[in-house]
């Protein structure tokens, strides 16, 4: 997937007190460290310039067929060489079943939301804010919209900070830190979704009905895998579907033979399993995990699955669901997190390369 190159101008900047080193964008004057001390690619303050980007200004009460919002995320697994565009894909209807008004990617959406009952803030979405979103759901956070208290700028919790609840928060517009009554993570989006009445207990979700079974050689021009991330902002009269995303192919690498969500996935004989996908997909997207991400397996033969938090904070011991064993890091010295899919995505390529 293209990435948007950064304008973020990023340097070190002196060490934390745990002696591991500090690094500071001077372009948008924040943090651009991540958690064990790693510098991140963009900083914390980076979704915030939007500066020669291409910005959708949006009104969903404008399109009674619906609207809707995804992050556009890396797939799990390609082997088209494909390069596409990271950000917001938007899908917009004027009319319900209707054609798609608006079907694109923008690196970001512009937004009015209500900040109390007398002002509003204009807001966007951008990839940030999607895979924030998307992290904090799959740990189980419940994420809160909150407002800095000296400057009034919605707030966005990104990297750690989306998936570990805290009651301090640097505000990314001023600078200053300002304390919230409770530990949480928050994201404008869910201000954004509350606006519209995308609430979760009345957001309609259906399993995909199909399933799919196939070889990858069926598909020439390669595959790509997705977990099918709820929509950010979906206001559609209809279902949303759940499962697996897949596309596959022609031998043009322009034509999609299949671009379908499916209950369950089969390629080559290997299923793949929706969880841990899903918890895959947020993982890679979290610069601490670098290099963290591997799949242990006990003695009695059970493959060891990470879930919620400790999914995202890596740790030297680890019990087996199955029979209680301990088992310690397979990596010297370094905190790991365990997820089989990995186990998964090894067996494909094995497949593609006995093409």
């Amino acid at each position: 997937m293209l990435e948007l190159a950064s304008d973020c101008e990023i340097r070190l900047a002196g060490k934390r007190r745990d002696g591991k080193p500090r690094f500071w964008c001077q372009k948008h004057q924040a943090s651009a460290t991540g958690k064990y001390g790693i510098k991140l690619d963009r900083c914390e303050g980076s979704y915030r310039s939007l500066d020669s980007k291409r910005v959708l200004r949006l009104d969903p009460l404008q399109f009674e067929g619906g609207v809707a919002l995804w992050g556009a995320v890396d797939p799990v697994y390609d082997t088209t060489g494909l390069v596409e565009k990271e950000g917001i894909h938007v899908h917009a209807r004027h009319a319900d079943g209707g054609e798609k008004d608006i079907d694109d990617t923008f690196d970001a959406v512009e937004l009015e939301i209500r900040a109390d009952l007398f002002e509003t803030k204009i807001t966007y979405v951008t990839r940030e804010t999607a895979v924030s979103a998307y992290i904090a759901r799959c740990v189980g956070n419940t994420l809160d919209s909150l407002f800095c208290t000296y400057c009034g700028e919605p707030h966005l919790d990104s990297e750690w900070f989306a998936v570990k609840p805290h009651r301090r928060h640097l505000c990314h517009a001023c600078g200053e830190v300002f304390i919230a009554n409770h530990r949480g993570v928050s994201n404008p989006l869910e201000r954004l979704r509350l606006v519209f009445g995308d609430k979760e207990v009345s957001r309609s979700i259906e399993r995909a009905p199909q399933s799919l079974d196939a070889k990858q050689s069926d598909f020439p021009g390669g595959v790509q895998l997705w977990a099918s991330n709820p929509a950010l902002l979906w206001t559609a009269p209809r279902p949303e579907q759940e499962g697996i995303h897949f596309h596959g192919y022609a031998e043009d690498r322009i034509t999609r033979i299949v671009d379908e969500t499916f209950s369950s996935v089969t390629l080559d004989g290997v299923h793949l399993s929706e969880e841990q996908l899903r918890y895959f997909m947020a993982q890679q997207s979290l610069a601490h995990l670098q290099n963290r991400i591997v799949c242990l397996t006990c003695e009695c033969g059970e493959e060891l699955f990470d879930r919620g938090l400790p999914a995202f904070m890596p740790h030297a011991k680890h019990s087996c669901e199955k029979c209680g064993l301990k088992l310690a890091s397979p990596i010297s010295k370094k905190k790991v997190v365990s997820n089989p899919f990995l186990l998964a995505i090894e067996a494909l390529k094995q497949a593609q390369r006995n093409l």
